[in-house]
């Protein structure tokens, strides 16, 4: 999912990550503690859990320093202090109602749903592997910098092999898309991230 935030200056922000069910009404989020998501949790105490399954969304959400988010895919929740992505599938408001760090890097964050709203406007898509692969490559290459910069050069060997393996198969069922141009720009990340570390 996509989680969008608030913050300081009402900027709005989003990441995508996983989240965890806990029961009927709650969910829980683990956000890295560096994360401006974290921070901006801590500060508003909300956020939204935007789900969809554009791997668009996904890439210039998990890459936002070298891609612009469009400020006009936002715009804010009915009940929470947070902006939603009006792009997504279905957003879900929720309040956090404990936040504690957890062992690590990351917090564990439980929340309160408060409200799911649906979109009404989705419109059929025929499926396409390209685009699986092209969402466990982002999610592969947000660890794979992680590891690198940890010095856990075999862990992140191991994603590498992964994220080429998904190169191969998009480039086979989605040549000349824009699916193809983002794997691309993801290898070439990852290729930098690789000198940095001397890998």
């Amino acid at each position: 999912v996509i989680v969008s935030t608030y913050g300081v200056d009402h900027k709005p922000n989003a990441a995508p990550m996983g989240v965890i069910n806990d029961g009927m009404d709650r969910l829980i989020i683990k956000p890295y503690t560096t994360t401006q998501t974290y921070g901006n949790i801590l500060l508003h105490k909300c956020a939204v859990i935007n789900i969809t399954s554009d791997p668009i969304v996904f890439y210039k959400t998990a890459f936002k320093n070298d891609n612009r988010i469009p400020i006009d895919w936002f715009e804010k929740a009915d009940l929470v202090d947070a902006p939603r992505l009006k792009i997504a599938d279905a957003c879900i408001e929720v309040k956090a109602i404990k936040i504690k760090d957890a062992k690590g890097d990351r917090a564990k964050v439980l929340c309160e749903v408060v409200k799911i709203a649906p979109t009404v406007n989705i419109t059929p898509k025929a499926y396409c592997r390209a685009t699986f692969a092209l969402i466990e490559s982002i999610i592969h290459a947000t660890r794979i910098k992680v590891f690198l910069s940890e010095g856990e050069k075999e862990r992140a060997k191991e994603l590498i092999k992964l994220v080429k393996y998904y190169d191969a198969l998009v480039k086979r069922v989605a040549p000349s898309s824009i699916y193809l141009d983002i794997m691309r720009g993801i290898l070439k990340r990852i290729e930098a991230w690789k000198v940095k570390s001397e890998l």
